[in-house]
């Protein structure tokens, strides 16, 4: 485990995840069973296979990737794969992260990272990123890094296939690995960046997940080297202390090369051999960091967190050590058995969190394999506020119930289910799997732990491993699994202090452990009771947009279907409804009037609860979509061709039958409050709460309502407002993806197309569309809680919609070259900002309403030095024209990205959704980016004179309650 453990442990910190717990699966556990008898090897018997750790497995890996080591220890992986056409991902992996830091080195590891985009031998400092803007890549999206505690991973994303992109990647990527030339002025010019991100990262969720680590991992260096690191490193590490990093551990050996894409795999190899062979380790090796352990006879323990912004939580977690396993089939079959009774658990949590009276807004139950140290068990929950004893005691004796009473058959069965579809839809999408989803988990397997494989081959051994698995073995196994564990450690975050800290959650849990559990209640599944909608409809108008491959159909009660057949994802659809309201019909008297409508999904549907929805549709590729956006109602689903007439019969249920049930009511009211402690903690957070408000000159519309009003909204008063647009409002509906075009005509004729008449088009509602930019450009200052030097600045310059395409166009690419700008200046030269940001927000909804801005987080000291800097490069846009070169460097990325997301079904369900209310909105696609590629430098001072001007803008900063105190 690398960075997992720390994602999964960030879960319970973030933002709430309703519907849905992400849980990460562990590749070993247990003692390997006795060895079979010697069989003929199922894999390749190559030194690349014995480095890739897949020779001895009897799992067949991936035949089509190119495996590879070179002779100074090099790992390689290369596949040909043409999702999206005609890019390359590179991913270049070293195993070191700041597990290998020394005390005064702690945050070098990282530093590192940072340095590799700081000169080498045949790139001098400052001219990397510039090189790769001005072949196509934006800085962040195409290129970027990230260090880890055991491992740093450097990510190009190559916008097309060409020899000399590909050549460019490959030297960039043998500059980090053996040519960083770390120039001790470089790296002096690094620290105030460096020094941003860390202060940035600085909240209360960064805290409490080191004192989470810190409670559960006494014994071991983990809480301790926080890939950050700490300030006085950061200040003072002299240059020679990274080089000593850098030659330990930057070395072929301890590197992994892997690329996917639309390449020849046999020319890429060559030019890897001729690139990288020659590359030697400087000096001595470093040795594999020890990193200590976890005291696994430790008593039973408890630790808290206090924080005015952290959500309210519990967890209770226990060790054992790790036994290495190699991946085999036995393994995964074991594996499947104990992950399908983690889900069920999961489940179980999640039906709860759903019942009216819960004390949880969402559980969990995960499981983590700590480099190869210990193996770790974790059963949580976001609490509902103030009720942490609750919690606590519930997923004590979830927990318990699972392994004294096991499962129900109904359970696995529904957990199967899942599973043979994901398998199913895996399989049919194999011809069009991403490529930097392919690279980043064969970067994953660089470390030995699983063998990559084909997902007909996954499919297979779960096929093979599936008919055992009734009750009685998942129960089995699942206890089996919770065997030899540790005494528990439990842990709870609070806004408030616990009364009794410690020993009152210890005493909490023991009471716990002292309530006898029930056996679980076999629940019969009941059908889908929304099957018939009546008469399929008839089709009044059908006609095609041949140059974009559209069409566009209208069915005799007014229902708009707009179809675009792709071949981007095999055996993927995504289905839109609009319905004609959204929250344009909240009104500046009653501006929550529709705010529930955003959540009513949660509200189930007459007949059936969320929950039981799960249920009915477990193996489905189908999932609950409906909600609010500014002028409709509706949603969007990623389904299949085989699920897309059910996922249209369950949104348009969600139409016709909305259950505005209690439970789901009582769910957002738990949800509010975690997330209102939370809008003030981060300078980013309280611009986030205020900014829209002040912006639209304190239209209530777009203000941030207060908790207590959000509290006392219901249901009740929601159905009214809503009703005349679920019975008569326009409907149009959007389908993109891999489907037969009758086939989505049938289904969404069955469905929608067979409602009562519908209103022709959709409502403009003129007046409801007005928002004005402040009036009061008076600069503002927000207060936020968390450190005293975190601070942010914005400037913002009203501008206008995006109704005219060039302009439009040319306003976004001039929003890129002052953030290219922004860059060079406040990073670079001032070092101040880790991450300067500028952008173009021009409304589609809102007439003439639209605005530029410029960010930057900063320290508190640094807010009027950057603020000169943004209004001096305000007036250099306006006083001379852009320079070649920087234009060069902000419209190819562009212009690439826009051409690289015409390949995507997303780009095209934002066309498609509206093709008929919105058919003058297709010269957007058409036309889009022949508008950035002819745009001069003369036209950007032109729109830069006309719109950034110092008079007219407006400045908002974010401060610390604790600044200059």
């Amino acid at each position: 485990m690398t960075k997992n453990l720390v994602r999964r442990a960030s879960t319970a910190l973030s933002p709430l995840a309703l519907l849905a717990v992400s849980i990460a699966p562990a590749y070993a556990r247990e003692a390997p069973a006795k060895a079979a008898p010697a069989t003929a090897a199922v894999n390749p018997q190559s030194a690349a296979a014995t480095a890739w750790n897949f020779a001895a497995s009897d799992i067949s890996v991936d035949p089509n990737i190119v495996f590879g080591v070179l002779p100074n220890g090099m790992k390689y992986a290369l596949l040909k794969n043409s999702t999206p056409k005609d890019s390359v991902v590179l991913r270049m992996r070293f195993d070191v992260g700041s597990f290998a830091e020394a005390d005064d080195q702690r945050g070098l590891a990282h530093f590192l990272e940072h340095m590799a985009f700081n000169g080498s031998t045949n790139v001098p400092e400052g001219e990397m990123i510039k090189l790769l803007e001005r072949k196509g890549l934006a800085f962040g999206a195409d290129t970027n890094a990230s260090t880890g505690f055991d491992e740093t991973i450097y990510k190009l994303d190559l916008p097309n296939a060409s020899d000399d992109l590909i050549d460019t990647g490959l030297m960039l990527m043998r500059e980090t690995g053996g040519n960083l030339t770390i120039d001790p002025a470089a790296v002096d010019r690094e620290r105030g960046i460096i020094l941003s991100e860390r202060r940035a990262r600085d909240t209360y969720q960064l805290r409490s997940l080191i004192d989470q680590l810190d409670f559960q991992m006494k014994g071991m260096k983990v809480a301790s080297r926080i890939p950050v690191g700490t300030e006085d490193v950061i200040k003072t590490a002299p240059a020679a202390r990274l080089r000593d990093l850098y030659d330990r551990y930057y070395r072929p050996e301890r590197a992994t090369l892997v690329m996917v894409g639309d390449f020849d795999p046999a020319a890429v190899e060559a030019k890897i051999k001729v690139r990288f062979s020659d590359w030697k380790g400087r000096g001595p090796a470093g040795a594999d960091p020890v990193i200590g352990n976890v005291d696994y006879a430790r008593a039973a323990a408890a630790d808290d967190f206090v924080d005015p912004a952290i959500q309210d939580s519990v967890t209770v977690a226990a060790f054992k050590p790790w036994v290495e396993e190699a991946d085999t089939r036995a393994k995964r079959a074991r594996n499947l058995a104990e992950d399908v009774g983690e889900a069920i658990v999961n489940r179980r949590l999640a039906k709860i969190a759903l019942n009216e009276d819960s004390p949880i807004l969402a559980g969990y139950f995960n499981d983590a394999a700590g480099w190869k140290v210990f193996d770790q068990v974790t059963v949580g929950a976001v609490a509902k506020e103030g009720a942490w004893k609750e919690a606590l005691a519930l997923v004590e004796q979830e927990q318990r119930r699972a392994i004294e009473h096991g499962f129900t058959q109904a359970e696995v069965a529904e957990q199967l289910a899942n599973r043979r579809t994901a398998l199913k839809n895996a399989v049919a999408g194999v011809t069009t799997r991403r490529s930097d989803g392919l690279a980043d988990a064969l970067i994953a397997a660089a470390k030995g732990d699983f063998v990559f494989t084909r997902p007909e081959t996954s499919q297979a051994l779960f096929e093979a491993a599936a008919p055992s698995l009734n009750a009685a073995a998942v129960t089995a196994a699942f206890r089996k699994r919770m065997e030899g564990f540790s005494a528990p450690l439990a842990r709870v975050t609070a806004k408030k202090p616990v009364e009794g800290g410690a020993g009152a959650i210890l005493a909490t849990l023991r009471a716990s452990t002292e309530v006898a559990v029930a056996a679980p209640t076999e629940a019969a599944n009941a059908a889908f009771a929304y099957d018939n909608f009546g008469t399929p409809g008839k089709i009044v108008g059908d006609e095609r947009v041949e140059d974009l491959g559209i069409r566009r159909i209208r069915f005799a009660n007014n229902v708009m279907l707009n179809i675009k057949q792709t071949d981007f994802q095999k055996d993927r659809v995504m289905l839109s409804l609009r319905v004609d309201g959204g929250n344009l019909l909240a009104t500046r008297e009653d501006p929550t009037k529709v705010a529930l409508a955003g959540s009513i999904m949660l509200g189930g549907l007459e007949a059936h609860g969320v929950d039981e929805l799960r249920s009915i549709f477990a193996g489905k590729t189908v999932s609950p979509s409906f909600g609010s956006d500014t002028d409709a109602f509706g949603g969007s689903a990623l389904t299949s061709p085989e699920d897309f007439g059910l996922q249209a019969k369950l949104m348009a249920a969600f139409l016709t039958h909305p259950g505005y049930r209690p439970d789901g009511l009582a769910l957002i009211r738990r949800v509010l409050p975690q997330q209102y402690a939370a809008n003030d903690a981060t300078p980013a957070a309280v611009l986030g709460r205020d900014t829209g408000g002040i912006l639209a000159n304190n239209d209530p519309r777009s203000q941030t309502p207060p908790l207590e009003k959000l509290m006392t909204l219901d249901w009740a008063q929601l159905k009214p407002v809503v009703a005349d647009s679920f019975a008569h409002g326009a409907i149009e509906i959007g389908v993109v993806g891999d489907i037969d075009e009758q086939a989505a005509i049938d289904a969404i004729a069955a469905t929608f197309g067979a409602l009562p008449e519908r209103r022709a088009a959709f409502d403009p509602r003129a007046d409801a569309r007005i928002r004005q930019f402040a009036a009061d450009r008076s600069e503002r200052t927000l207060i936020h809680k968390g450190p005293a030097e975190q601070a942010e600045l914005r400037v913002y310059w009203p501008a206008r919609d995006d109704s005219d395409l060039a302009e439009a166009m040319r306003l976004n690419l001039l929003a890129r070259v002052m953030q290219l700008m922004l860059t060079e200046e406040l990073r670079e030269k001032l070092g101040e900002s880790y991450s300067p940001g500028a952008a173009a927000s021009l409304s589609d909804e809102f007439p003439g309403y639209g605005h530029l801005f410029a960010a930057s987080n900063v320290d508190f000291k640094d807010l009027a030095t950057t603020r000169a800097a943004i209004f001096a490069i305000a007036k250099e846009l306006r006083d001379k024209p852009v320079d070649p070169d920087l234009i060069d460097r902000a419209r190819k990325p562009l212009v690439e990205s826009m051409i690289k997301s015409r390949r995507e079904n997303a780009y095209w369900l934002n066309y498609v959704a509206q093709a008929a209310s919105h058919a003058d909105r297709l010269d957007r696609s058409r036309k889009g980016i022949g508008e950035v590629e002819a745009a001069t430098p003369a036209d950007l001072r032109v729109l830069a004179r006309r719109y950034l001007v110092d008079d007219k803008a407006l400045v908002i900063k974010a401060v610390s309650d604790k600044a200059g105190k």
